[in-house]
């Protein structure tokens, strides 16, 4: 009984150590690194980023332009009528919380097409440590 209360423990241990190590390793990454702007060359900016859940985006941006999250289509089309989120503070921190394909936009008119078109692949978890 000892023996198996022990092992019971012991993994939940291991879980917490797995767990506290993957919020220890999660990233700040300020989109654009000076900011979220037009005429902005962003693939380039992800080139060698690997994001994980856990990690967070920080859109540094100034009026007229905001951040939408979007689905693929509507990033595609640079259509911001429906977004996922959407905020326009200025400072908009976004966390990667779901694995997969993520898509964010400028909704203001023009920036989308200009550049403020945004494309990241989340990690899942399991995947994420080592960071």
């Amino acid at each position: 009984m000892v023996s198996h209360f022990h092992r019971i423990t012991c993994s939940a241990i291991l879980l917490l150590v797995l767990c506290y190590a993957q919020l220890l390793s999660a990233e700040l990454y300020n989109v654009g690194d000076r900011g979220w702007v037009p005429d902005y060359d962003y693939p380039r900016w992800i080139n060698g980023r690997a994001f994980a859940i856990g990690d967070t985006l920080r859109f540094l941006y100034s009026k007229p332009h905001n951040v939408a999250e979007v689905n693929e289509g509507a990033a595609q089309l640079c259509d911001g009528s429906n977004p996922i989120f959407f905020s326009q503070n200025y400072e908009t921190y976004v966390h990667l919380n779901q694995p997969g394909d993520h898509f964010f936009i400028s909704t203001a008119p023009g920036d989308c097409q200009n550049g403020m078109n945004l494309r990241i692949t989340v990690a899942p978890w399991t995947n994420a440590l080592p960071h």
